[in-house]
């Protein structure tokens, strides 16, 4: 495995004050998710409403993280856009700044023609285009339903410059691992999937849940690195209920009312998603309550 991308890491959350970017608010996020035991950043990914932001827009939130962030911690950022040719353009943007890895999330727009050759294709180009180690971020629901599958894994796996992938889908992790090169590591991407993706091989997770409750996520982590299975699983199952009876429900806008609720920055959602209302504030304050988080 590579060691940058062993452990926990933050898919962070992209604040919006009156629909602008605030980023004080995510400076301030940076610096007290500092000083915990999560491997590093991933900005610009779907929590980080990416898609609600123009380039300049994601270049500053780029730049607020990489300024704010701890010498010691990894920083990959998500560069997808819809065509490769406009990938690799923002991406070179990102390379002269730096960064450890970008992530890139499936072209979606015409779904139905992304099919395993186009995104070879796709991830190929970019891959030959920068110099950054490219991360394949698999999100159907992100994406119109585009699904990397084994076979374009098997194949891209074997690309020098291309690292690894986030898995955000149901039941797949373990087919990717089962056929990846062996110089590309696959993270989780949900807590739902972390534990599971683990036990199969997986180096780490960028959870959603990071933003908030760093220290569960990365105490998982290390119980299962040290052989603690039983309390791994445990653990696991609480944090699996807490996020289905919280901050799932309402997606970006329930994760950021819990940045707010454990005194992180999280900021409004950019119309047209919706923040939560009080009661549903209340809702998940309750979820954490009753887990005794709170």
């Amino acid at each position: 495995m590579n060691d940058k991308l062993k452990g926990v890491f933050i898919p962070v959350v992209t604040p919006f004050t009156e629909q602008k970017v605030d980023l004080g608010k995510l400076a301030y996020n940076i610096q007290k998710a500092n000083a915990t035991d999560v491997k590093g950043y991933m900005p610009l990914g779907s929590n980080g409403e990416f898609a609600h932001m123009d380039d300049d827009e994601q270049i500053s939130v780029f730049k607020t993280v990489k300024e704010n962030m701890s010498k010691d911690k990894v920083l990959m950022v998500g560069i997808a856009r819809q065509s490769a040719y406009w990938t690799i353009e923002f991406g070179k943007r990102i390379e002269e700044i730096g960064a450890d890895f970008v992530s890139i999330l499936c072209p979606s727009y015409f779904a139905s023609f992304m099919d395993d050759a186009a995104l070879i294709r796709f991830y190929t180009a970019v891959a030959d285009a920068i110099s950054i180690p490219v991360l394949l971020y698999n999100c159907p629901k992100f994406a119109a339903g585009v699904t990397i599958s084994p076979e374009v894994v098997k194949t891209l796996s074997a690309h020098p410059n291309i690292m690894g992938m986030k898995d955000t889908s149901s039941g797949n992790i373990s087919k990717y691992l089962a056929v990846k090169d062996g110089n590309f590591d696959v993270l989780a991407g949900s807590v739902t999937n972390f534990l599971e993706g683990l036990k199969a091989g997986a180096s780490g997770g960028v959870l959603s849940m990071a933003n908030y409750l760093q220290e569960p996520c990365c105490l998982l982590y290390d119980l299962y690195m040290k052989g603690n299975l039983e309390e791994a699983e445990a653990l696991s199952d609480k944090l699996i209920k807490l996020s289905k009876n919280a901050t799932d429900k309402y997606s970006v806008a329930g994760v950021k009312a819990a940045c707010d609720i454990f005194g992180y920055r999280g900021g409004e959602v950019r119309n047209p998603l919706a923040d939560c209302t009080y009661e549903q504030k209340e809702m998940i304050k309750a979820a954490f309550i009753e887990a005794g988080y709170l």
